[in-house]
């Protein structure tokens, strides 16, 4: 084989080489994000979140009853404060509702409400209802190692596919090397950040160490704690509990 031969041969198998690890690495980015996401969500979750949002320099209370199962499904009930007791929100899909008992009928509203902050700042109805981490984002990933070369975490770039409803223009998530969501900051489409959250107070469900205390901090300087109190996987639930008439009360 001449020269030339060679060299044409090199090349090919290094583009081959390089086409495969590129496709290693995005298998693996794609199997660390599942299994953080898995940690997160699981395949149906119940929980009751209370909220303490401080906005303008006041701080409002609010607890919030939240059903989920698989990724289109969310059921949000407000139970605090008292004025708002009974109002809900319900995702099917890309299809949203909201109910006040003081209309008496569930609303539709865009699907894009499922990114927007529930009450003027902190998390979204989609954040409340486990929904952050979708499938709606291409997904890259780094390690993250100590100086003997130990894995210690991960660190998720997650780009929103062009036809994607949402507002960000990225999230950057980072996560512990056993899968462990501790940070998530959201980026807007000039690349500034929106807000950042940050999760912690774990407790083991199974075999999943969940964190149950999250501080969002919006770039405005408000904050919000969160606390999920007694979390639930794997709920005895599927798609025919979210229904209207389970959001208003009727079921």
């Amino acid at each position: 084989m001449n020269g030339r031969r060679l060299l044409m041969l090199a090349i090919c198998l290094t583009g081959l080489a390089m086409a495969a690890l590129a496709q290693d690495e995005g298998l693996d980015a794609i199997a660390i994000y599942e299994n953080i996401r898995a940690g997160w969500q699981g395949d149906s979750f119940h929980a009751v979140i209370e909220l303490g949002i401080m906005l303008g320099g006041a701080t409002k209370h609010h607890a919030i009853e939240v059903w989920t199962y698989a990724e289109e499904y969310a059921l949000l009930r407000i139970l605090e404060p008292e004025i708002d007791a009974g109002s809900g929100y319900l995702q099917i899909g890309d299809d949203l509702w909201y109910y006040s008992p003081a209309v008496g009928t569930s609303i539709p509203l865009p699907s894009i409400g499922l990114t927007d902050a529930l009450f003027g700042a902190g998390p979204s109805l989609g954040d409340l209802s486990q929904g952050t981490l979708s499938d709606d984002y291409d997904v890259t990933a780094e390690t993250t190692t100590d100086e003997a070369g130990t894995v210690t975490g991960y660190v998720l770039t997650m780009v929103p596919r062009p036809e994607t409803p949402v507002v960000y223009g990225k999230l950057v998530v980072t996560a512990t090397a056993d899968y462990v969501i501790r940070e998530v900051v959201y980026y807007d489409q000039r690349d500034a950040v929106i807000r950042t959250a940050t999760f912690g107070g774990t407790v083991v469900l199974g075999e999943t160490v969940f964190p149950t205390e999250i501080t969002i901090v919006d770039a405005s300087g408000d904050r919000t704690e969160e606390r999920i109190l007694d979390p639930q996987f794997d709920l005895d639930i599927d798609e025919t509990f979210f229904t209207i008439e389970r959001l208003e009360g009727a079921e």
